[in-house]
């Protein structure tokens, strides 16, 4: 694994004592210091995955921390192909000439479709926002930053 020396050096951040385990108010606490909520119980639960050893649910060694952290490396990979999957479905719905493009008049259409008021110019503007290539219409990685930037907003 490529990765290896990298998740060590996480590890061994993690492991504020050094004592060469992770215990979980480690975790707790460096998770915290970067905005992550996540509660004790929920580490406690992850960590008793790793091991059978009921003595151990607090803690973990760095074989048992690499799991972990490939565990949930592949939860985010998963997440993120079905966030892509259900935004090609909502590009599929706007592009309704089926030309991998959204125009602003199909833009209107489906809007209308919602019962949403949808005016010209309008729906012209909001193309013409995320249109980074200046063709007039939206591709699927255009539609994906409008809807990024409408989801942060």
């Amino acid at each position: 694994m490529e990765n290896l020396d990298a998740i060590k050096r996480i590890y061994e951040i993690i492991d504020g004592n050094a004592d060469g385990v992770v215990s979980v108010g480690e975790i707790s606490c460096f998770v915290n210091r970067l905005g992550i909520p996540i509660s004790e119980q929920d580490i406690t639960c992850m960590f008793s995955s790793l091991s059978n050893d009921e003595d151990k649910f607090n803690c973990v060694g760095f074989e048992e921390f690499v799991h972990l952290y490939q565990s949930i490396l592949s939860n985010e990979d998963a997440e993120l192909e079905d966030e892509s999957k259900d935004l090609m479905e909502a590009f599929k719905v706007f592009d309704r000439n089926e030309d991998g493009y959204i125009s602003s008049s199909e833009l209107r259409q489906v809007l209308s479709s919602l019962g949403l008021i949808a005016q010209g110019q309008r729906c012209e503007n909001m193309i013409c926002r995320f249109d980074s290539d200046c063709n007039g219409v939206l591709d699927f990685m255009e539609f994906k930053n409008m809807m990024a930037s409408k989801l942060s907003s």
